[in-house]
């Protein structure tokens, strides 16, 4: 069955023997052979093919040419295929190493001398690499039954192991258009390993030697069916210098590592390579892919034998350390672990890469579904590495050595990867972890129970301090979700929150941030408080979303320079003002109304804020927290948690507006809450608040000065409220009040001063009797004065209330036989203002005759009273006049005459309505009657004006706006 082509150079045949044609230029003897290999198409994986497979599709590879030199010692060699084919004698011709090709396109001519190619396995072609012989059977056994086949073995000089190098592949012949064990990229990865070619050296400089290592051939034999060989080659990855200069030279670094072939008579049974990478995490990673030789019965064709493909991720390098020094862009501050540990040394068997064979997310052949890898990684909370461990789950990708970024980017391109934020977003289920490392005088300040964790996989910085390093990305953390114990203790927004870290952490540190940030949360989270919990001092609402180590999470209130991440001054005061935008003082003032210029500087004393440097800042009188500080930490010994929040912020008062009534020029306010968590979780929380040297002002007719007003809730008590140095004052046209109260004695105003202090508020004001006043014939008696200042809890506006007399107990005023009396009061709020006026005066005579025989007496009485509310009006007026006589005691009579006449105003509708009624008694004796005439009319008016369109008709309107045209 032997087919093969002997070309003769150099020799001739005398007549005996074949002998040199030209004594003085080397003799050769040139083999050519049948292809020595095919290459199959590799099917599906024959679990999921539901149907008849057809012919697999085969290629072949070229002949393959040896070349032997005749030794000069020979004296010739005999004419007979024997002889021809006894190559032990002759010494094998190698191709040379360096980049020079063969001289003409598809020959073994190198130089001007034939050599030995050897197209194996197809569309490789090889050399020997080192000195060795060929062994052939002289003639084949004598056998009756079957006979051995023609075959000459390859060996080495050492233990029969020959070592080959690969030095081209075989051009011209097109893309192979089904998969096959080796594709054309790792075809050219054993080129570049094994040929021993050098680099150009970058600029022109000296060329760059590439770690090579042959291939190493346990067996090599050709035969006319092909070869049986078992060959094997390992190279050690390329480092990121190698690969880079690989880059430069503008040819593909090789990640091939290993690589394992074996074949019978041509056909592959076994075929392994083994691709260098590292996984998304950065971990050193192999990719294993084999081939196999599989028998299966199938429908209709009996026993097959096809190649079936499995494939394995392998970890090489179990644990990845990140931080400063790796190649971070921002040094490791986006990466919240030192350290990754995968626990997953080999995986399943994956299903095999699509599109991109050397990037792609790990997917299981058997579920289709991602391989999640268990991961441990140790947060950067701890000290010499000795952080906190977090366990998850999650899937990653494999990426081989001097993969271009732009197609590493495609994994983590959600167009082009459905599903992908599933893939980076992982559960950690709660396990508390240091989202940033901790100053060194507040350990597990920056630590959360996180909920999940998204990750992201940047560029390495290429100009960083790891640029040599191996890394095919940095993964990091894009965002997360944590448990934010401070803000779930007064906002019902409880749960995991999601956050990003701080952009001036990330680039300037910790450090660098005013208020030592590391994280901000997407949306910024309201607390709300009740204010029943302030005590009605304030009501101190607030936007929070930056979350500091040590002033707990507190309003942004930081203006940040967007290339560099530096804070370089306070956010304008209209952006400030909105993070406070719920937040009230009295129930009524907005505090971002009153909220004085923050500035950079003052922003720094929201750093290193220990417990003894906020009670400081509360003793000083101009001590100020900018922001609310909402803090939490561990009670020592292990008892509990304490959650504080504390605010002392800096005021001013408007020069207009609703807030402008409140003057808090010299003010302070302050508020302190403490919850106490026990270890058993029982909460007991302490609350106080203070607003000292503040007023309130009234329409510029009343101001009501405190000292201090203060609140404080215990645990278990009612809530105890305070109010000190407080001072009623008038002026404009309530100013005489102020000089009748110092006209009185000094205890006249005291007594009548109240403070009530309930549940829904504070009342605060007085009330004044005072003396019958009598100075000749005038008399003024049961004259009162009141004044009264509600400051509710629940959000109403303060409102004041201010009464001459009531409508119960009207003064009375006499002189001589004229009299009348009345009442005033009026009631006025911060937010509307006047709410209702009332009042009401009366005025008239009386006298009596008695003449003996006859008797009697007239009286004659009028008045007024009016009441002026937010949607009534009512104003009325009376008249009334009585007379009697009585003659001789047995005659009586007696006449009332009543008038009145009322005006009354109910939202839209006015009504006038007048009566009138008099009334005659007569009395003789024993017997009266009594008759009355009563008469009343009312007049409704219209619900509303008439508008502008009723009065006018259109075309009257142009008529007239005609009129003045020029």
């Amino acid at each position: 069955m032997l087919v093969v082509d002997i070309n003769l150079v150099n020799l001739r045949f005398d007549g005996h023997r074949l002998v040199r044609k030209d004594p003085g230029e080397p003799a050769f003897v040139l083999v050519g052979l049948p292809p020595q290999h095919v290459m199959e198409e590799v099917p599906p994986p024959l679990s999921t093919v539901t149907t008849v497979l057809g012919p697999m599709k085969a290629f072949t590879a070229g002949s393959t040419h040896l070349a032997f030199s005749v030794p000069a010692t020979m004296d010739g060699l005999d004419l007979s295929l024997a002889s021809l084919l006894d190559w032990a004698r002759l010494v094998p011709i190698t191709v040379p190493v360096g980049p020079q090709g063969p001289d003409a396109p598809g020959s073994a001519v190198f130089q001007g001398v034939p050599r030995s190619v050897l197209e194996f396995p197809t569309r490789l072609l090889v050399t020997y690499d080192e000195p060795v012989g060929w062994a052939v059977p002289s003639e084949p056994p004598e056998a009756e039954g079957p006979t051995a086949l023609w075959h000459a073995r390859l060996r080495g000089s050492q233990d029969d192991e020959v070592l080959l190098r690969a030095f081209a592949t075989a051009g011209g012949r097109g893309v192979l258009p089904v998969p096959t064990p080796l594709s054309t990229e790792k075809l050219e990865d054993i080129v570049t390993l094994t040929s021993r070619v050098e680099l150009p050296g970058p600029g022109g400089g000296p060329p760059l030697e590439i770690h090579s290592a042959p291939l190493h051939a346990e067996q090599f034999i050709v035969t006319p069916l092909g070869s049986s060989a078992h060959l094997h080659g390992a190279w050690e990855p390329l480092s990121q210098p190698a690969q880079d200069r690989f880059t430069q030279a503008g040819r593909r670094p090789p990640n091939l590592v290993l690589y394992d072939h074996i074949t019978g008579l041509g056909r592959d049974q076994f075929v392994r390579t083994a691709t260098h990478g590292r996984m998304s995490t950065g971990h050193e990673a192999v990719h294993f892919e084999e081939f196999r030789r599989v028998f299966v019965a199938r429908p209709n064709d009996g026993i097959v034998a096809y190649l079936q493909r499995q494939d394995r991720i392998v970890i090489k390098q179990p644990e990845v350390e990140y931080g400063p020094g790796t190649g971070y862009k921002h040094e490791g501050r986006e990466m919240p672990f030192t350290a990754l540990r995968i626990t997953d040394r080999v995986t399943p068997p994956i299903r095999q890469p699509q599109p991109d064979p050397d990037a792609f997310w790990v997917v299981l052949q058997d579920s289709g579904k991602d391989h999640e890898f268990t991961l441990i990684g140790t947060d950067c909370g701890g000290t010499d590495g000795g952080g906190r461990k977090v366990s998850f789950t999650m899937p990653l990708a494999f990426v081989a050595d001097g993969v271009p970024q732009e197609r590493l980017n495609n994994l983590y391109d959600p167009a082009q990867q459905p599903g992908l934020a599933d893939r980076l977003k992982r559960p950690v289920g709660g396990q508390v972890m240091a989202m940033a490392q901790p100053p060194a005088d507040a350990p597990g300040s920056t630590s959360h129970a996180v909920g999940t964790l998204t990750f992201g996989l940047g560029i390495r910085d290429g100009n960083g301090p790891g640029r040599d390093l191996p890394v095919i990305g940095m993964p990091y953390v894009a965002g997360a979700t944590v448990r934010v114990p401070a803000v779930e203790q007064f906002t019902p927004n409880g749960g995991d929150l999601a956050v990003t870290f701080n952009e001036t952490y990330l680039q300037q540190t910790m450090a660098a941030h005013p208020a030592g940030a590391y994280l901000d949360l997407e949306k910024a989270v309201d607390l709300t408080f009740g204010a029943e919990k302030a005590g009605g001092v304030a009501s101190p609402n607030a936007a929070v979303k930056v979350i500091t180590s040590q002033a707990g999470v507190i309003p942004d209130m930081f203006k940040t320079d967007d290339a560099t991440g530096q804070v370089v001054d306070a956010l304008p005061m209209k952006d400030i003002k909105a993070a406070f935008g719920g937040a009230k003082v009295l129930g009524f003032i907005s505090i971002g109304d009153i909220l004085k210029s923050v500035t950079k500087d003052s922003l720094g004393a929201l750093r290193q804020l220990g417990d003894a440097e906020i009670e400081a800042v509360l003793r000083d009188a101009n001590g100020l927290l900018p922001a609310p500080v909402l803090r939490i930490r561990d009670l020592v010994d292990g008892q509990g948690k304490e959650l504080r929040y504390v605010w002392k912020p800096p005021l001013e008062r408007p020069a207009s507006g609703p807030a402008h009534l409140l003057d808090v020029s010299q003010a302070a306010l302050i508020l302190d809450a403490r919850t106490v968590r026990s270890k058993d979780a029982v909460d007991q929380s302490t609350v106080e608040g203070r607003l000292s040297h503040f007023a309130l002002e009234f329409e510029g007719i009343a101001r009501l000065d405190f000292a201090e007003l203060k609140f404080r809730a215990d645990p278990g008590k009612k809530p105890d409220v305070t109010a000190s140095g407080l001072e009623l004052k008038f002026s404009k046209d309530l100013e005489f009040i102020n000089s009748l109260r110092s006209a009185l004695p000094a205890d006249a105003f005291g007594p009548g001063s109240f403070l009530d202090v309930q549940s829904s508020g504070i009342r605060a004001g007085f009330k004044l009797a005072l003396p019958s006043i009598g100075l000749g014939a005038f008399t003024l008696s049961n004259l009162s004065l009141g004044a009264e200042l509600d400051v509710p809890f629940e959000g109403e506006p303060v409102s004041f209330r201010f009464s001459v007399s009531e409508r119960a107990h009207p003064f009375n005023v006499t002189v001589s036989l004229f009299g009348g009396g009345g009442y005033f009061s009026m009631l006025i709020d911060t937010e509307k203002g006047v709410r209702q006026v009332e009042g009401a005066i009366e005025f008239g005579g009386a006298t009596a005759l008695n003449l003996g025989v006859a008797s009697g007496g007239v009286s004659v009485m009028a008045g007024i009273r009016f009441l002026l509310g937010p949607k009534d009006v009512t104003l009325g007026g009376y008249l009334r006049c009585n007379g009697n006589l009585t003659v001789l005691g047995i005659i009586t009579v007696t006449v009332e005459f009543y008038l009145e006449l009322t005006y009354e105003k109910h939202g839209h509708e006015s009504v006038v309505r007048g009566r009138g009624t008099l009334t005659v008694g007569v009395r003789i004796a024993f017997f009266s009657k009594s008759v009355s005439l009563t008469l009343e009319r009312s007049f409704s008016g219209a619900p509303g004006d008439p508008s502008f369109a009723v009065c006018v008709q259109p075309r009257h309107w142009h008529e007239y706006c005609a009129a003045f045209a020029p």
